[in-house]
């Protein structure tokens, strides 16, 4: 009797543990960083977005160094902490206390808004919370510039400039343009020129220092992703794929 009760016992006890392993395989499936959801394949309302990397393997100018565009992706997803970490380098909150971001803008308007083309859904990116706000669901990659890579792209960025957040900006400034000076051009579009290069700038950094392929396009197809995104006030200036390189 004692020999039964011992192998049911056992029994159960690999049962239990084979059930458990399954069931921890299974939930680290759904995104390697363990949060319990991948930006990538589900659909979710808000996101809270993992922390930013304090560190990663390559020095600044080693990124520099390594700084290029590519435009051939392999199929693979980013994961959650990369585009955790891609969106902050972009342009995300580096000074809590007066809440300053990673790239400048002129009178510290923040007017450049980042939106995230996922396979499933588009986001805006909340620099503030660190968070992920749903704009639409579906895969609209391919919307966001005009190019074939954009559809092989793990994620596609829109970099879009938000003019209620520049209010004063309007008197004209002359702009030299090859050896040219250029008068008319409102401040608005100087600044937010000047201030979305920045954010691509980072973009392309981070992609650098963590081994992946990115590449700015000002061929954009402006007035159908503004009204794919609902911009109401502002401009589609760049767009980025971004995608693991093969």
């Amino acid at each position: 009797m004692k020999k039964i009760f011992d192998l049911l016992f056992v029994s159960i006890f690999a049962i239990v543990g084979f059930v458990s392993c399954d069931s921890k395989k299974e939930y680290t499936t759904v995104a390697e960083d363990n949060s319990g959801y991948s930006i990538s394949t589900d659909v979710l309302d808000s996101i809270a977005l993992l922390p930013n990397s304090k560190t990663l393997s390559v020095d600044i100018m080693e990124a520099l160094s390594a700084r290029r565009t590519e435009r051939a992706f392999s199929n693979d997803n980013l994961t959650n902490q990369q585009i955790a970490d891609l969106l902050w380098a972009a342009n995300g909150v580096n000074r809590a206390g007066d809440g300053k971001r990673t790239a400048p803008s002129a009178r510290n308007a923040q007017e450049i808004d980042v939106y995230l083309f996922t396979p499933v859904a588009i986001y805006r990116y909340e620099a503030v919370s660190h968070s992920l706000k749903l704009v639409k669901e579906g895969d609209y990659r391919t919307s966001a510039g005009t190019q074939p890579f954009y559809a092989a792209a793990s994620v596609a960025i829109s970099l879009v400039v938000d003019f209620d957040k520049m209010e004063g900006f309007d008197d004209p400034v002359p702009m030299p343009v090859r050896g040219l000076s250029v008068y008319g051009l409102s401040a608005h579009a100087f600044y937010s020129a000047t201030d979305v290069g920045y954010v691509s700038q980072n973009i392309y950094l981070y992609c650098a220092a963590e081994n992946l392929g990115t590449v700015v396009c000002g061929s954009v197809d402006r007035e159908a992703v503004a009204n794919l995104l609902g911009i109401q006030n502002g401009k589609v200036l760049l767009s980025h794929a971004i995608g693991v390189l093969n």
